[in-house]
C-alpha cells in the first residue's frame, strides 16, 4: 500500500475525531443548558433562516465554496503530513551509520 493512502486514510480518521468531537462538545453544551434553552435557540434559529429562505442560489454557492474549501483543506492537510513524513523518515535513516 503506498504511503500517500496510508496518510490520507489516517488525515480522513482525525478529521472524524475532531468532528465528533465538536459534535459532543455541542451535545454537553445543551445538556447543561437544559431543553428550554435548546428549544428557544433553534426557535430563534427557525424564525431567522428557515421561516424566510433566501435565494437559491446563494445558497448552492455558498455550499460550493464551502465543499471546496473543505477539500482543498483536506488537499493541504494531506500534503503537508506526507512532506513531513517523509522528511522525519529520510532524518531518521540519513543519521544511521554505515556498518
Amino acid at each position: 500500500m503506498k504511503l500517500t493512502y496510508v496518510i490520507r486514510f489516517l488525515l480522513a480518521i482525525a478529521f472524524g475525531v475532531s468532528f465528533e468531537l465538536r459534535v459532543r462538545h455541542d451535545y454537553e453544551k445543551w445538556h447543561a443548558l437544559g431543553r428550554d434553552a435548546f428549544l428557544s435557540y433553534q426557535g430563534h434559529r427557525f424564525d431567522t433562516y428557515i421561516a424566510h429562505p433566501g435565494f437559491g442560489v446563494f445558497h448552492i454557492i455558498a455550499a460550493t465554496i464551502l465543499v471546496v474549501g473543505l477539500v482543498a483543506f483536506y488537499e493541504m492537510a494531506a500534503f503537508f503530513a506526507e512532506k513531513c513524513w517523509l522528511s522525519m523518515s529520510r532524518g531518521r535513516t540519513s543519521t544511521t551509520p554505515n556498518s
